[in-house]
């Protein structure tokens, strides 16, 4: 597909501010975790975007009244860097990295979000609506609802098949070794599936792991939900 012809416009607020109507279409990314996080947004093969996101602050990615953004990815660095250092538009990291993954205003009406453990596991990951539109719970057989995913012991989490790695930041990421080699259910991919019933394990794990909204919808994504920082509601 054509990559998005709209301008992405970025706002740096406080998680205390409140969303306006005047920011468009878009989703919250806020920092409830008790360190700073390097934030990663991309969408299809566009640039990667970094923001670097102290304890209880947030980013506002804005897609206007188009309200589009095909194929969006946002996710913490464990190392840092978002952007690969030879390419500006390839991601440095994000394969070991577990996701937040958007697919808003392709034309159908609705929005496909969901949180992804395919690739890795580093950090306790929720999406939320803050301002509805349209929709019931069964929209497109998918629920419009809010997908959370915490394993606070991930060197506890990271048995079997699945490897542990820590990275120079100090960082842990659990590599889901299953998660994109096609085979469905492993028990690797079980344990994932197990501490975050809603959210993807493995490449088609569909049914229980995609979330639908209207477009128009407003979403939040939090690192670090219900730490405390910042209120969930």
């Amino acid at each position: 597909m054509a990559p998005v012809a709209l301008k992405l416009f970025v706002v740096l607020v406080l998680a205390s501010v409140a969303i306006d109507a005047v920011h468009g279409c878009g989703i919250n990314v806020r920092n409830a975790c008790g360190y700073s996080v390097t934030t990663c947004a991309q969408n299809q093969q566009n640039r990667v975007n970094q923001y670097n996101l102290g304890p209880g602050a947030s980013v506002w990615l804005d897609f206007g009244s188009g309200c589009k953004w095909i194929a969006g990815t946002v996710w913490a660095s464990v190392k840092g860097q978002c952007a690969a250092p030879s390419s500006a538009f390839a991601a440095n990291d994000r394969n070991l990295a577990n996701l937040a993954e958007f697919t808003i205003g392709d034309g159908s009406g609705s929005d496909f979000y969901d949180l992804s453990n395919v690739n890795a596991y580093t950090i306790p990951l929720s999406i939320r609506v803050i301002n509805r539109v349209g929709g019931g719970d069964n929209l497109n057989d998918f629920r419009c609802g809010a997908p959370k995913c915490v394993i606070n012991d991930i060197r506890g989490f990271c048995k079997g098949n699945n490897q542990l790695v820590t990275l120079p930041s100090g960082a842990l990421s659990c590599i889901n070794t299953d998660g994109t080699n096609g085979r469905g259910p492993t028990d690797g991919t079980r344990l994932f599936k197990q501490a975050c019933q809603d959210s993807y394990s493995y490449n088609y794990d569909d049914p229980t792991s995609t979330f639908t909204c209207g477009t128009g919808s407003n979403y939040e994504v939090t690192f670090c939900p219900g730490n405390g920082l910042v209120s969930d509601e």
